[in-house]
């Protein structure tokens, strides 16, 4: 067992096991003072309506506070995918956040309540010689600009190595071309890792499988 970056990592007899930082996870949820006893949260924070008063900026005092939350949850997001759809418009607003911003991190911390340690695991498995992406979008789902969000993830045989969400540049006008623009970015950040798979001596990973969900799937 060996700790990387506050990761703890741990070889057994049937494979590796990941284990992510739990210390962010434990202050968030402290600064908001939820405990055992708190109604955990049914959602991550997002999808809703923005209401006028929302759009108040924080001070000076309330936004550096909350610049370090919307820090450590992005750290957390990196190895919790359920929480990589929250932590981004998070992460966007911190140049001036709001009092809406400010209530998407709350939303968050009370989902965190419910929700259990983050461990990985990475079974032993033969040398796989194909790669699996699967993506997916949201159309419209942010209130404040109406933008979609591409999702997706890749695997190398049985295990999962990268997972993403990230706001579309364009406006799309239909489901169907959010789903497009979801799509070609699976494809483009898929052949991206292969080829880097290749660079580290994978060399039998030439394949790719592609899967988009034409209808979005959440946790």
């Amino acid at each position: 067992e060996m700790c990387i970056r506050d990761r703890i990592v741990t070889w057994t007899s049937k494979g590796i096991e990941y284990q992510a930082d739990p210390r962010h996870r434990k202050v968030i949820l402290e600064y908001f003072g939820i405990g055992d006893d708190t109604k955990p949260g049914a959602n991550n924070g997002v999808k809703d309506k923005e209401e006028e008063w929302e759009s108040q900026e924080l001070n000076r005092e309330e936004a550096k506070e909350y610049r370090g939350l919307a820090a450590r949850l992005n750290f957390l997001s990196s190895d919790s995918p359920d929480l990589q759809f929250a932590s981004k418009p998070s992460s966007q607003q911190m140049a001036n956040p709001t009092r809406g911003a400010w209530m998407v991190i709350k939303k968050v911390a009370r989902y965190l309540a419910d929700a259990e340690k983050i461990v990985w695991n990475f079974e032993y498995q033969d040398e796989p010689n194909f790669a699996h992406t699967t993506s997916d979008s949201d159309w419209g789902g942010i209130s404040r600009d109406r933008k979609s969000t591409s999702g997706g993830l890749w695997m190398l045989g049985k295990h999962c190595i990268k997972t993403w969400s990230a706001s579309q540049g364009a406006y799309a006008l239909s489901s169907a071309e959010a789903e497009l623009h979801a799509l070609v970015e699976g494809v483009m950040r898929a052949k991206g890792l292969t080829l880097l798979a290749q660079e580290l001596g994978m060399g039998e990973v030439s394949d790719l499988s592609l899967i988009h969900i034409s209808e979005p799937t959440r946790p």
